[in-house]
């Protein structure tokens, strides 16, 4: 019975969880500085737009963007939130 167990095993790889929750981790520490660095700029943009060391269409175009950036961050942690804390139990009724 040992044999055929082997046997069977000895054809697949399998991966330490390790690996996967490091690479999870990493993947998720990325996102994250992304998206901090996202919100960065258009934090930027909007400082620059209300400047008044720049010529009038520069600081529109500053404006204009920083605030479409940051309505697409903003729009991005409604998305990636989940929609309830806990979760809710629903019982059929009889």
């Amino acid at each position: 019975m040992s044999q055929a167990t082997s046997s069977s095993n000895a054809g697949r790889t399998v991966r330490p969880r390790l690996f996967w929750r490091l690479l999870f981790a990493q993947v998720m520490l990325m996102g994250a500085f992304l998206y901090l660095s996202l919100i960065t700029l258009g934090g930027y943009l909007l400082m620059l737009g209300f400047d008044a060391e720049h010529p009038q269409p520069q600081r529109l175009m500053a404006l204009g963007g920083g605030g479409l950036i940051l309505l697409v961050g903003l729009w991005l942690l409604k998305v990636a939130m989940p929609r309830r804390v806990s979760p809710v139990l629903v019982e059929p009724e009889p």
